[in-house]
């Protein structure tokens, strides 16, 4: 009978044990399912993290009240399978109620024990007018036969029986579905793919049981906690203890600093040598023990949803007025969607009859995979911009849109722009532009780097030709005589810069040839922190190309460039190239033993002569590499282009050397500290992605620990005592260095 009481209790125990749930957040699961399809994603995170951080040494992480509140429109896609997954309108608006009350300090359960808390002055409302212009109640309902959903994405697929997403840069996308494994919710942080863009919670964790009755809760996490953290994590905020140890930040400096997750309620735990913030709404403790955002987190929030953010667009969106906007008619002077001057008052939109009494000029753009990058803008001669537009992550993958614009008579310049320096074709989706006058095709592309400039004029009479002396630049020519049927140059004298390439911000001009040619983030470059490496000799594929040149006019042209060769045996070798309109020519050629070391830095010049090579009207410059394929790489950097007119030479040619090794980095780009260990190392990674894969090796070549290495971090207290080699890799190169286990 002793034995029976026993066994009875242990199974009380053991089902009392399975019914006790801890928070499970899934973010960052999801963020990393997303990265294997998404070789861009890291990237694009990296960017918005710099912007934020510029953002904060800007703006500061101010306590007070600005005045400044956002208001984000909501709308909420219950897809269920049970009568309960059926969430009402009652419970739904009870987690809107929480998410305000939360995000404005205005929650009941708010106290004093961090000085920190802020109101964020972030707030939410059911969206009142759909994607169409359509009154709506910011309420979708779908019945499905799945019984759970998991953090691949599926839920926000319609041809997967999910839903798809409302436009993602106009509100903010809630999905609530059973997700399964008991996981509460997950959420897409900013930067990822327009369609997937929102959170997804499990719905016995959407609502708050104190607000209503009959709801279909779930205790301890009833209380529309966990929406309130993924939408943290939707909004650019990392869980309070960085996903890691207390070597591992979440990029705010007002969160003390914890080595992992507090579950239930002890706002008195010690981790990392201080009190772990149990109460802020990023860490994994039950719903009743969070009620704070801190300053810092507010910061980080705003970052992205102020000006310059990639959630900007959300902030600014109106789909929370009382009343849809009045239909478009042809005398309201607004552009209506890609059309200008449409009547869409009835059931289709019908032409107005008004016109264009000008030039009427089109532009088609049929984006790639990364609309949010491609930017435009036209300015006339006389330097005012009379059109522009940016587009944002809510324009789907591939879709088109068409701007019409009435001009007058004049002289323009069209730019089009791409933030990430790989133009809108082809790496990433196949996208396009055309840009059409009333005489026909303008121009046309979409293989560009950062940006391509067109120069047009609109009218039957055209501008009087340039002269020597009317005082006017022409193009990238000072007092050129262009009246003929060609430039030919005036006998002032000078030069000209025609490019300067620093790469810092982007590839500025020039096209990456493709597998063996990146924009790198290291020591190797010569100023600041980016230059373009090559390496090997896949053609063109090891090649950088510059934009073209209008080199008429010029008697020389100067080709000025800094680089750092690496790992080039004897003999190996790049050129420098030029296209005179025709074909292309190599022009200088630099070889490993005879024109330079591997190690150091050097300055090169290399002048042509117009009695020599055509200066033609698109010119263009080449850098490639010929080395052997085993990971030879030159790194060149600060290219600067000047035309000279009268044989003024600015500089000599040939190859300075100019320092030896890169800045800090005397034994390659992988510094560990310490190199004698008991626990954790340090790993410089600025050569190298967010995020690369590592191995541990012993001395046998055994590898005994490997993964991905998160913010230069890595813990080997688990290994040996003994001598190790560790071998960081990403997608271009592998370094190794040895260190010591104690």
């Amino acid at each position: 009978m002793k034995k029976q009481i026993t066994l009875l209790l242990l199974s009380f125990l053991f089902v009392g044990m399975l019914s006790a749930q801890d928070r499970n957040c899934s973010t960052m699961d999801n963020l990393e399912y997303r990265k294997q399809l998404d070789p861009q994603l890291d990237a694009r995170m990296q960017e918005i993290e710099n912007q934020t951080r510029q953002y904060i040494i800007q703006n500061g992480t101010p306590k007070s009240i600005s005045g400044n509140v956002i208001t984000i429109p909501v709308v909420v896609h219950v897809v269920y399978r049970t009568s309960q997954e059926n969430i009402s309108d009652a419970q739904i608006q009870s987690q809107i109620d929480v998410l305000n009350e939360d995000f404005r300090r205005a929650n009941a359960d708010a106290d004093n024990r961090w000085s920190q808390a802020v109101d964020t002055e972030i707030q939410f409302c059911l969206a009142s007018i759909d994607p169409n212009g359509n009154p709506t109640t910011g309420i979708t309902r779908k019945s499905t036969t799945r019984t759970s959903w998991g953090t691949n994405d599926a839920i926000k697929s319609a041809s997967q029986g999910g839903v798809t997403a409302w436009d993602t840069s106009q509100y903010l996308n809630m999905w609530v579905g059973n997700i399964g494994s008991g996981i509460l919710g997950y959420a897409q942080f900013p930067g990822g793919n327009a369609s997937t863009d929102g959170v997804v919670m499990s719905p016995q964790y959407f609502g708050s049981s104190a607000k209503g009755s009959g709801f279909y809760l779930s205790a301890p996490f009833d209380l529309g906690r966990t929406t309130t953290h993924e939408v943290g994590h939707y909004l650019n905020l990392r869980h309070i203890w960085g996903d890691g140890n207390c070597n591992v930040d979440d990029f705010v400096a007002d969160t003390p600093t914890s080595d992992a997750p507090n579950y239930g309620c002890n706002p008195t735990h010690v981790s990392c040598s201080s009190t772990d913030m149990v109460q802020n709404y990023m860490d994994y403790s039950d719903d009743g023990c969070m009620n704070l955002f801190t300053a810092g987190q507010k910061a980080r929030m705003r970052a992205v949803l102020n000006a310059g953010g990639v959630r900007r667009s959300l902030a600014l969106s109106d789909k929370c007025s009382a009343t849809p906007p009045p239909p478009p008619t042809c005398d309201d002077g607004i552009q209506n969607g890609d059309e200008t001057g449409v009547d869409c008052g009835g059931s289709s939109c019908a032409p107005c009859q008004s016109g264009c009494s000008e030039n009427e000029v089109t532009l088609t753009i049929t984006f790639d995979n990364y609309p949010e990058e491609t930017s435009w803008s036209l300015v006339t001669d006389g330097g005012t911009t009379v059109a522009s537009n940016g587009y944002s992550a809510g324009n789907p993958d591939g879709s088109t849109v068409t701007e019409t614009l009435c001009l007058p008579d004049d002289c323009y310049t069209f730019v089009i722009n791409d933030a990430y320096g790989d133009g809108i074709c082809c790496s990433y989706g196949n996208g396009s532009y055309t840009l059409t006058g009333p005489d026909g095709v303008i121009k046309s592309g979409g293989s560009f780097g950062s940006s391509e400039t067109t120069d047009f004029c609109l009218g039957s009479t055209p501008p009087p030709p340039p002269t020597c002396d009317d005082g006017i630049q022409n193009g990238d020519e000072t007092g050129v005589d262009c009246g003929g049927s060609s430039c030919a140059p005036c006998q002032t004298g000078g030069t000209t810069v025609l490019h300067e390439g620093y790469f810092e911000t982007g590839l500025d001009g020039w096209q990456d040839g493709g597998s063996d040619c990146f924009r790198y983030n290291g020591s190797r470059s010569f100023e600041g922190a980016y230059s373009i490496r090559l390496r090997d000799n896949s053609g063109t594929a090891s090649a950088m190309t510059s934009e073209t040149f209008d080199l008429r006019g010029f008697d020389q042209v100067e080709f000025d460039f800094y680089f750092y060769p690496n790992s080039m045996e004897t003999g190996e070798d790049f050129w420098i190239r030029y296209f005179d309109g025709s074909s292309w020519t190599t022009v200088a050629t630099y070889a490993s033993g005879s024109s330079f070391t591997n190690g150091n830095f050097y300055n090169a010049t290399v002048t042509l002569n117009s009695s020599q090579v055509n200066f033609a009207s698109n010119a263009q410059f080449r850098v490639q590499c010929d080395a052997s394929a085993n990971q030879d790489q030159v790194y060149i950097d600060q290219v600067t282009i000047t035309g000279i007119v009268g044989n003024t030479r600015t500089k000599a040619d040939g190859v300075q050397l100019l320092r030896t090794g890169p800045p800090s980095a005397a034994n390659g780009d992988t510094l560990i500290t310490p190199t004698i260990t008991r626990g954790d190392i340090t790993v410089n990674l600025a050569s190298f992605n967010l995020k690369s894969s590592y191995r541990v090796l012993n001395l046998l070549g055994q590898t005994v620990k490997e993964g991905t290495m998160k913010d230069g971090r890595l813990n080997v207290s688990e290994l040996k005592t003994g001598v190790y080699l560790l071998e960081v890799q990403d997608e271009e190169e592998t370094i190794i260095q040895k260190f010591v286990k104690q």
